[in-house]
């Protein structure tokens, strides 16, 4: 039997592929370029992946994955040369419809990643052969919203052997400068816990303006330091050293921030986002946009925290759910 031949669509993906990268990605990114090297390990898929133009080479291989260059003129040209049995994409822009549209037209397979919880009312995704969604929630409101079968595969994330934790320093944000992810939010505790540090890494969004007013604002507190980028290889070390990682989002899929700060033994406080009610039913942290000084007065429970966010990371965020998307890719093609 041939291999699967499966092609990844991520524009953004390639930083993740050069060792220290400060160019931008967010946790889409992260999941679509690891899910692209897990699957590449299983010799019945072939596996590409589509990106932008950095001024790489036009095609790279990166041990079994296939990375190819698009300039976006020649985009329908590169999935034609590709030629692969599905073609995937994670997070809704204007080359979902593009490309669900391709897809019919030369009779291919069209594999869809739910990335936020606002994908699940996009009538684009009727285009789908297969939806991926990242938690049950999500699944439901598929089928409510759109009248659509899901399967559900739990974001994936690497797991490093017993990292040794650092000192708890500081409370931390991690995203991007967009209105949903409420960044003045977090300036805000800043202000009003001046007794603590803060450390905010915020990459700049498609809001430049936003962007600026939060580095601006950011400047006056001398208790936060503002880190506008960091790379893939040492973002860790900054869960490592939180104290608590704080989510300030309106909505959200399951962010990738919760699985770095799992794996970090860092509890979450989430003013409103949690996935499948994990963060609580799982005792991984708090919710609510008051209760900072609640966790911060309770030492122990944030160790305790810490550790359940740990092994629930451990148990349900794996790289074994690839199996899920594995067993979804044959069953589509066969």
């Amino acid at each position: 039997m041939k291999p699967i031949k499966v092609c990844f669509i991520s524009l953004k993906s390639y930083p993740l592929f050069v060792k220290n990268s400060l160019d931008y990605f967010g946790g889409a990114e992260v999941q679509m370029s690891l899910i692209a090297r897990e699957l590449a390990k299983d010799k019945r898929f072939g596996v590409s992946l589509i990106t932008g133009d950095y001024s790489q080479p036009p095609i790279i291989k990166q041990g079994r994955v296939t990375l190819l260059k698009t300039k976006l003129i020649d985009f329908l040209t590169v999935l034609k040369t590709v030629d692969a049995d599905v073609y995937v994409e994670r997070t809704i822009n204007p080359k979902v419809l593009l490309v669900g549209w391709w897809c019919r037209l030369f009779k291919k397979k069209f594999a869809y990643m739910v990335a936020h919880d606002w994908d699940c009312a996009y009538f684009r995704l009727k285009l789908a052969n297969l939806i991926i969604a990242q938690h049950q929630l999500q699944s439901f409101a598929l089928k409510q919203n759109l009248k659509l079968k899901s399967l559900v595969m739990p974001s994936l994330i690497k797991m490093k052997t017993e990292e040794k934790t650092l000192r708890r320093q500081y409370i931390l944000w991690v995203g991007r400068a967009d209105k949903w992810k409420n960044p003045l939010k977090f300036l805000d505790l800043a202000r009003h816990y001046s007794q603590e540090k803060f450390v905010m890494i915020c990459r700049q969004g498609k809001n430049k303006a936003l962007f600026n007013l939060v580095k601006n604002q950011a400047k006056s507190l001398t208790n936060l330091s503002f880190v506008p980028a960091v790379s893939a290889e040492k973002i860790s070390t900054f869960f490592l050293q939180a104290k608590i990682l704080v989510n300030t989002s309106t909505a959200e899929g399951f962010p990738n921030t919760f699985l770095q700060a799992g794996a970090a033994r860092t509890p979450v406080l989430s003013f409103k986002v949690n996935p499948d009610s994990y963060i609580i039913r799982y005792q991984c942290g708090l919710i609510g946009d008051k209760r900072l000084k609640e966790i911060l007065n309770n030492p122990a429970g944030l160790k305790t925290m810490g550790r359940n966010h740990y092994d629930y990371v451990k148990k349900y965020h794996g790289l074994k759910n690839i199996d899920i998307l594995k067993q979804g890719l044959l069953n589509l093609i066969q």
